[in-house]
């Protein structure tokens, strides 16, 4: 869990993309310390030694932003398999002709126009490219992206059953699943899953829990065939995934920003506070049993307990990991060898299953303390490149308004033999 310690310095943050100057008074110089909301996701000395130049005004942060932080160079990136385009365009082998003589201009070909969009075309593309080079190129593209989405679903209204009390109330759809496609794009999605590999040597067997039968408790329990780390900042981090590191803290700013604009104070999300986890599944069948992310682990607003109340799940895999379409919530199985499919349970009534395609660059979003799933076993048949890699980041509920629901009784005992 990553979070602001010092509350009254919030106010204080500077905005996104603000150099800090550095702490000795006398000194006066800015270092290259960077803002992502309250979150400093990178920093460094100021040119004259001071290493700790980017703690903004005393706030003391946690672990995904110390005040330590050096100018890190982002590690050299490999081109990966399936990422079409990723790595700058390439260079054009032919020679430029030159004019004709006399300043006169030559006739234009049938068909200039479309190669002159083209080039103006491959022109803003590079562009792009260019600004992905970049920590604040990055953010900035982050920030956008998040912008754009369409996530609305989440904030629908159905008529809900309050496990409380047992009346039906007007509430957010407890059930909602929102995806958004081509959310990052295939040159910023390949950094990111080529960091990730690099990051398979510090992955353990992944944990979870399920509903013991023959115990009737809750225990847990590895997954067969996947690891797990959690992506954590600090020098040491940036330096090994420095695009991972900047992806987790912009999303949990910008999103919460975002989601908080059309939810009710019950479901509002924290803004500073965040927990992660990078998993891949190595095929052989390998799989997550059917599960809450968040059985009921708040303890209200101000108490302690398990805070997620919004999984935020992205597909490292290439975008055309998958054959079909995306046809999303219409996704079926059948045919794809690869499997690991997410398959969301009572979407949109008691009994329903919604499979959903884990294909490269979905952002897949629905509520921790809600929303029953598993993944179906996924196979590798082509290796390492069909290794099933995501990266999940949950937004915990804003600490004055947010709830965690408790978990209907029905639901438990449809799903996990528990009344």
């Amino acid at each position: 869990r990553t979070d602001l310690r010092d509350r009254k310095a919030m106010a204080d943050v500077p905005p996104d993309g603000m150099r800090l100057r550095c702490r000795p008074r006398r000194c006066g110089a800015r270092s290259a310390g960077l803002i992502v909301g309250s979150l400093v996701v990178l920093s460094a000395a100021c040119g004259k030694g001071h290493a700790d130049a980017a703690t903004p005004f005393g706030v003391r942060l946690g672990s995904m932003t110390p005040a330590s932080y050096r100018s890190v160079a982002p590690p050299p990136l490999r081109h990966p398999a399936g990422f079409a385009g990723f790595g700058g365009s390439e260079k054009s082998g032919g020679k430029k002709k030159g004019g004709k003589k006399g300043g006169r201009k030559s006739k234009r070909a049938p068909g200039g126009g479309a190669a002159t969009a083209t080039a103006a075309g491959a022109a803003s593309g590079a562009s792009a490219q260019a600004r992905l080079l970049t920590p604040e190129g990055r953010i900035a593209h982050i920030r956008s992206r998040v912008e754009e989405a369409d996530v609305s679903a989440l904030g629908e209204l159905a008529l809900t059953t309050d496990p409380s009390t047992g009346q039906m109330a007007l509430d957010v759809n407890s059930n909602a699943v929102c995806a958004v496609d081509n959310f990052l794009g295939p040159e910023l999605l390949g950094a990111m899953r080529v960091e990730a590999e690099g990051l398979i040597g510090t992955m353990v067997p992944s944990q979870s829990t399920r509903w013991d039968e023959e115990t009737q408790q809750i225990v847990a329990y590895d997954k067969v065939g996947v690891l797990s780390t959690q992506i954590e900042g600090g020098e040491k981090g940036y330096a090994a995934s420095p695009r991972l590191v900047e992806y987790v803290a912009t999303l949990t700013g910008a999103l919460s920003q975002k989601l908080n604009r059309i939810l009710p104070d019950m479901h509002q999300l924290s803004g500073a506070a965040q927990t992660n986890k990078l998993a891949v599944c190595l095929g052989e069948g390998s799989k997550y049993d059917k599960h809450i992310d968040n059985l009921g682990g708040g303890d209200g607003p101000d108490g302690g307990g398990d805070r997620r109340k919004l999984t935020a799940l992205l597909y490292l895999q290439p975008p055309d990991s998958h054959p079909a379409e995306p046809s999303f919530p219409e996704e079926t199985e059948e045919g794809d060898e690869k499997g690991g499919y997410f398959r969301a349970y009572d979407v949109p009534q008691a009994g329903d299953v919604t499979s959903i395609a884990p294909r490269g660059d979905r952002l897949l979003m629905f509520w921790s303390d809600a929303l029953v799933h598993d993944v179906s076993p996924s196979f590798a048949p082509n290796g390492k490149e069909d290794h099933r890699w995501a990266l999940t980041v949950w937004l915990l509920a804003d600490e004055k308004t947010g709830i965690i629901r408790p978990t209907d009784a029905s639901i438990e005992d449809r799903h996990f033999g528990s009344g």
